[in-house]
């Protein structure tokens, strides 16, 4: 009958000898604190959200500023006002909010969106598309 091998201390040797990992970076959403520092010239914060899809239909034409944000909304891009209506055309068909519906591939093959309202401390609105991929 064969004899059990005896343990080998190597593999426990060589992980007490490893360094303690450095801590993992982590990212703080937009959406998560409430409040986007110093965007477009603004301190934000968060007023309410996700909303309906007809308040960010209606938002997407009416508010001072339209962001649309990915990386968990650390990457804000601006959405000119000429491109506003298309932005928002793809962004309603993909739309998770409530009273959304996501047509075409399922995820992550195309993202989906949320919308939140944010508002300077001056008064202006500014609609955020989250984008989720």
């Amino acid at each position: 009958m064969p004899r059990k091998p005896r343990s080998r201390e190597s593999f426990r040797r060589f992980l007490a000898s490893m360094e303690p990992a450095e801590p993992s970076e982590t990212w703080t959403s937009a959406v998560g604190t409430g409040v986007i520092e110093e965007h477009a010239g603004a301190r934000r914060q968060l007023r309410r959200g996700p909303l309906d899809v007809r308040v960010a239909r209606r938002l997407a034409v009416t508010a001072s500023l339209l962001v649309v944000g990915n990386g968990a909304g650390t990457g804000l891009r601006d959405v000119p006002a000429d491109r506003r209506a298309g932005t928002w055309t793809c962004a309603e068909a993909r739309y998770e909010g409530p009273g959304g519906t996501v047509e075409g591939p399922d995820w992550p093959t195309e993202p989906v969106y949320h919308a939140y309202e944010f508002e300077s401390d001056d008064g202006r609105s500014m609609l955020l598309l989250d984008e989720t991929c």
